[in-house]
């Protein structure tokens, strides 16, 4: 996860989450981020569970002194670590992982199915234009005796097992079913991807990305100055995520940090 110290990175992105911990009271260590335990816990949590960063609230992180980041950040990492191996935090992950997981398509109509529905649902449109053709103004009414009587011809069309209209249909929803099948197999791939049985294979992916989102950080970077907003002089990161600016904008110490904490809690997961 990432935690937001005012803007810098003081955590592990997108996926190494960060708390608060033991060092220091973890009242003080909450006071110092300007949030309640229980909404860095849910920070984190949903840092963690939807690859995306939360640090909601956390106005008061960017006053913590420069030096004291690192330090904060190492309990933060700790505290975190800890979480995502409770017993809780599984459970969380095991209900997001099954309320995510796609739904097979409803079985195909059969032939038989499609005719008995279609038979059923122009009966009550013939007996409802019965009843409605009894208040209709006179010119109107032989108009509707022609559209009952198409209404029977397609009653009597659909009684025939053999109706090229019935089969049409019948080929339609095995295609449409077939079509729906493949695509559930496809989202069932991706959802076996990124919610794996084993809840510490998603911890590895996570520690895996912001690995890869924070090698060779060039924390020389020029900076120039446009509507009073700061922009990388080099157009190939400004078009970095907002991740790897924000990961920029810690320092190379508190990257450095975090990412040795990931590479040591990947080495345990082993």
């Amino acid at each position: 996860m990432i935690m937001v110290m005012g803007g810098l990175f003081i955590a592990a992105a997108c996926l190494v989450n960060l708390s608060f911990t033991v060092r220091n009271s973890p009242v003080n260590l909450w006071s110092q981020l300007g949030i309640s335990e229980s909404t860095g816990l849910e920070n984190i949590k949903r840092t963690f569970l939807e690859g995306y960063l939360y640090s909601y609230g956390a106005s008061a992180a960017k006053k913590i002194a420069t030096g004291d980041r690192v330090a904060v950040l190492q309990d933060l990492m700790q505290y975190t670590r800890q979480y995502v191996n409770s017993e809780n935090f599984k459970k969380e992950y095991e209900h997001a992982r099954l309320s995510a997981k796609p739904v097979p398509p409803a079985t195909p109509k059969s032939k038989e199915e499609i005719q008995k529905e279609r038979i059923a649902e122009l009966n009550k449109s013939i007996a409802e234009g019965q009843k409605s053709m009894q208040t209709l103004p006179a010119d109107l009414v032989e108009t509707f005796k022609e559209v009952q009587q198409m209404l029977k011809d397609q009653v009597k069309d659909y009684e025939d097992p053999q109706s090229p209209m019935l089969i049409m249909l019948a080929e339609a929803e095995q295609f449409n079913y077939q079509n729906a099948l493949r695509q559930y197999e496809i989202n069932l791939e991706a959802w076996e991807k990124a919610y794996p049985a084993d809840h510490s294979e998603m911890v590895k992916a996570r520690l895996h990305r912001f690995l890869e989102l924070t090698e060779g950080i060039d924390f020389n970077a020029a900076l120039r100055e446009e509507y009073r907003l700061k922009k990388f002089v080099n157009p190939v990161y400004e078009q970095k995520p907002a991740e790897w600016k924000m990961a920029y904008r810690s320092g190379k110490p508190v990257v450095d940090a975090a990412r040795s904490f990931a590479q040591q809690w990947l080495a345990e997961l082993k």
